[in-house]
């Protein structure tokens, strides 16, 4: 068991989770990763295709993220030990066989949308077509940035974060709530579960944004997918569309697309990796707008790890059974609670069969 899960922060392990952006993983350079609570090293292979193993030698326990990559492998810093992309120990200098004990754990592993994703868990359950299909940032057209924050905060806090754009208002009123040009507080959404997740779509009036001078109607459809991938279409429409799409999804080419592809990996009970991106249908707007765009985004994000690491500060000195208040902006972040309450669960309760059938 790890020291997260025995001091009662428990994770989902059996998800693909995002462990870095495709662009962070150059060719020759191996890069560390720590995702709940397991430290693990991601390289590429000659093929350009990645690979996973912890990121621990299991000589002397060296971080394998320091070693360099040759060919297909990768050796330890530290004493030359050489790993396939299976963890299996190929030599090691000075032995003429490989001594016991000397193979590394490795994980399954795939690229798609841009990210790199790891399944943490029973690697016969690692089926890459639970994988979701996203709108993808770097789709045709589409101008892209993307970035990652670590948070010194329960991956959970920013969630709720997340979940809840009321706060826009307030946490960014300089920053993404002006460029926004809406009132995120009184425009309140319609929230419904989806399969691994929920679904949270609004319709928003604004008198003008960053990327419209004129009034528009604005629709904002947001999914939360399990383990904490939060995906954003933005579509605005001249006055009117609102209404005549029945407040539902719209039809028809908008003056403005953009879409936020951001994934939330805890690493442990307390740090988090927040990644973002997003992208800009180029079409509708220049290279210039779409920069100073991605500044007030950033910085919006900067905003909100201030907020969320004092929150974590408080909610340690907190008493666990001083009960919150709730108000009608916590419905998104309480079933995202529930959704990962619900998988623990039974993915706990399953554990006693699977180990049965282990023995």
């Amino acid at each position: 068991m790890k020291d997260d899960e025995e001091a009662g922060v428990r994770f989902i392990r059996n998800l693909w989770y995002v462990a870095a952006w495709s662009k962070e993983l150059g060719p020759d350079s191996p890069i560390g990763r720590l995702i709940i609570g397991e430290p693990l090293v991601l390289y590429r292979a000659s093929d350009g295709r990645p690979a996973c193993l912890e990121d621990r030698c299991p000589h002397r326990r060296a971080p394998l993220s320091m070693g360099q990559v040759i060919g297909d492998n990768l050796q330890c810093i530290y004493h030359g030990l050489l790993f396939d992309r299976t963890g299996t120990c190929l030599s090691v200098p000075g032995s003429e066989a490989v001594p016991p004990r000397c193979n590394a754990r490795s994980f399954p592993v795939e690229e798609r949308h841009g990210w790199i994703w790891v399944w943490m868990g029973d690697p016969a359950k690692a089926d890459p077509s639970a994988i979701p299909e996203i709108a993808s940032i770097y789709g045709d057209h589409f101008l892209n940035r993307e970035s990652a924050l670590d948070y010194d905060a329960n991956y959970q806090l920013i969630h709720d974060n997340l979940c809840d754009l009321s706060h826009l208002d307030y946490s960014h009123a300089t920053t993404l709530g002006r460029a926004s040009g809406a009132k995120w507080s009184f425009d309140h959404p319609t929230i419904k579960p989806i399969e691994n997740g929920v679904l949270i779509e609004r319709w928003l009036k604004q008198d003008e944004s960053l990327h419209n001078a004129r009034p528009t109607d604005t629709f904002s459809s947001y999914r939360f997918l399990l383990p904490g991938l939060f995906l954003m279409e933005t579509k605005s429409f001249p006055p009117g569309v609102a209404a005549a799409s029945g407040y539902g999804r719209p039809d028809g080419d908008p003056l403005f697309h953009q879409i936020d592809q951001q994934a939330v990996t805890p690493q442990d009970a307390k740090l988090s990796r927040y990644l973002f991106g997003v992208g800009l249908d180029g079409r509708r707007g220049s290279p210039e707008i779409f920069e100073t765009a991605f500044e007030i985004v950033k910085a919006a994000f900067f905003e909100d790890k201030a907020i969320i690491e004092g929150q974590q500060r408080i909610w340690d000195r907190t008493d666990p059974s001083r009960r919150m208040g709730f108000i009608a902006q916590d419905k998104a972040p309480a079933m995202v609670r529930k959704i990962i309450a619900d998988r623990l669960r039974a993915e706990e309760a399953a554990a006693p069969a699977i180990e049965r059938e282990t023995v």
